[in-house]
């Protein structure tokens, strides 16, 4: 994701702040530009990896954390039992 997509937006950004200064390189001139717009595109594929590995993270999070609450409940009901 670094190689791919950050890094190629940052060269172009340092290349701008060397030829016309810090203040247009953060500047919506510069980030409108058309070749700046497409290698903001470009890094859709790779968000889109990203975002789709999370998602099943997200699921078996969601599911251990429900599984451990009915645990925990029928543990806390359980009668314990008493020899008398």
């Amino acid at each position: 994701m670094i190689i791919g997509s950050l890094f190629p937006g940052g060269v172009l950004q340092l290349r701008d702040v060397l030829i016309n200064g810090y203040w247009y390189a953060r500047g919506l001139d510069y980030l409108n530009q058309g070749f700046v717009r497409r290698v903001e595109w470009c890094r859709l594929p790779g968000d889109l990896v990203f975002f789709l590995g999370v998602i099943p993270l997200v699921i078996a999070t969601c599911m251990t954390y429900i599984n451990m609450k009915k645990t925990c409940l029928s543990q806390a009901f359980r009668m314990p039992s008493v020899k008398l």
